[in-house]
């Protein structure tokens, strides 16, 4: 779990991995806010984005994931010196050997692994905004960092949020629950037969956050709650019974934690998700923002729901996860990932993605040897099984 007394570490420098993702341009906000220097940006295949980003920040080092990519950025580049990576081996080497004093982590998926644990090697603080690493390699990761003398500090949202309602505190054994907020996404108050036929560009009309289009059906379906349910457990040590949710749709309550004497602490904020980036590069303080706030008699009302399981199944498959443990929680991303993609391709419909999920974890077979290597494996067994039932689905 988390250590929630964070260093005060003097935080000058930064690698931001994934930095043309939506979190990643969010951190760069934060990273030029902050007057920070950036030693690495770690990218996908997007050259020209990336070398925009390479012409403003001047990193000392760069990596894509293809032979292509690189080349095409080289050529984007002309004379510029900066180091070029695309080989995973030497990726991870130049995360774990970073000058950097933070990681900001927002590679997504459970591709985001290897980055994971490189950076947990590192020994500097990370900025976590990967969940997928954390439910499936959380006790691996924790390990690697009480060895390097690394600490994390969550971004996500409600789990930066947790983190701070605990801070001050510091006891988690005062913590009777914590109280997860989710915004309900686009199909609040909508029974299972009613979202049968929505499209994905329905389901990509978040309420709310401005993200990724995994994570915005991710949490269309509840399935992203159904995650930091896990993550949570993982980051804290609660067990699963001892994490709610309930749905908030102003999404300024971020979190809440219900301590043993039945009072309760919550975040707020606005949904923004630079203040847990900012958070973590400034950490245990706080910086100075300028504007003029949350105006709260602006918002007038604030209102909670139980969320609806028997429309958003995905909540429960979490919970289930969890509980098998091993390598289930690991199983659960990869079938969701496979689902999701299946989705967004119009091969299934939007309910088809719960249903697939779950009848995918059902045939999974769980092991309990958890290791880095163990959970590539698992991952590609449960992808395995779920683009088989796809395939069933579309001759259905």
């Amino acid at each position: 779990m988390v250590n929630l007394t964070p260093d005060n570490r003097i935080i000058k420098k930064a690698a931001v991995l994934g930095s043309t993702g939506s979190v990643g341009i969010q951190t760069l906000d934060i990273v030029r806010e902050l007057g920070l220097t950036v030693e690495m940006l770690a990218a996908g295949e997007n050259a020209e984005l990336l070398a925009a980003q390479i012409a403003e920040f001047s990193p000392k080092i760069v990596s894509v994931t293809s032979e292509r990519a690189a080349l095409k950025l080289k050529s984007l580049l002309g004379d510029s010196d900066v180091v070029i990576l695309y080989h995973l081996r030497d990726v991870y080497d130049a995360i774990e050997h970073t000058e950097a004093d933070i990681i900001f982590h927002s590679v997504g998926g459970l591709a985001g692994l290897g980055y994971a644990t490189a950076a947990a090697r590192s020994g500097k603080r990370i900025g976590m905004a990967n969940k997928e690493a954390i439910i499936a390699a959380g006790d691996l990761i924790f390990d690697l960092m009480k060895k390097s003398g690394g600490e994390m500090i969550p971004v996500d949202s409600e789990h930066s949020s947790v983190y701070r309602c605990l801070e001050s505190k510091g006891a988690i054994c005062d913590v009777k629950k914590i109280i997860l907020t989710a915004s309900g996404g686009p199909f609040f108050g909508k029974t299972l037969d009613e979202m049968r036929g929505v499209k994905a560009a329905d389901a990509l009309a978040h309420p709310t956050w401005k993200m990724g289009k995994k994570i915005t059906i991710d949490s269309a379906t509840l399935m992203n709650k159904g995650f930091e349910i896990i993550e949570a457990v993982r980051l804290f040590g609660l067990p699963e019974d001892r994490v709610d949710v309930v749905v908030h749709r102003q999404s300024i309550i971020h979190s809440m934690i219900e301590y043993n004497d039945n009072t309760v602490a919550a975040h707020m904020g606005l949904p923004d998700m630079r203040d847990c980036i900012r958070y973590a590069a400034t950490a245990p303080r706080v910086a100075h923002v300028g504007g003029s706030g949350m105006d709260l008699a602006s918002i007038m009302s604030l209102t909670f729901h139980k969320p609806d399981t028997e429309a958003f199944p995905l909540l429960g498959a979490a919970r289930d996860a969890i509980r098998i443990g091993g390598d289930a929680p690991t199983a659960l991303i990869a079938a969701d990932e496979e689902a999701v993609d299946a989705f967004l391709h119009d091969e299934i419909g939007f309910t088809d993605i719960s249903s697939l999920v779950i009848e995918s974890l059902g045939k999974f077979d769980v092991s309990y040897d958890v290791t880095e290597e163990s959970i590539e494996e698992s991952s590609l067994a449960a992808r395995r099984i779920c683009r088989e039932l796809i395939d069933r689905y579309k001759k259905a």
